[in-house]
């Protein structure tokens, strides 16, 4: 019985951080075919008390294609920038 439970919960465990992995706080892009990707390493200066510090990070973006032609570019995670490579399909390729 103790065994069954650790399972479930294990399984239950494993299935929330998929599920807050793939709810990463960015929005979906639309539809289609990845035509190009950018990364950008961007750091924002804030003020804290008596010294100004930068806060560095990397932000990923990909730009795809629609079956009308038209680009469209948006902000992706670090996970889906490395899951969609130029010519896959937007967002089947996030969901691998």
């Amino acid at each position: 019985m103790r065994r069954a439970l650790a399972a479930l919960g294990a399984a239950l465990t494993a299935t929330a951080l998929l599920l807050t992995a793939c709810s990463d706080g960015y929005e979906q892009g639309p539809a289609g075919r990845v035509v190009t990707k950018d990364r950008d390493y961007e750091c924002k200066a804030r003020a804290t008390g008596k010294a100004a510090r930068q806060n560095c990070e990397w932000e990923y973006e990909l730009t795809t294609r629609d079956s009308k032609g038209e680009d469209h570019e948006f902000e992706v995670s670090s996970s889906v920038y490395d899951s969609c490579y130029r010519g896959s399909r937007y967002p089947a390729c996030a969901e691998r």
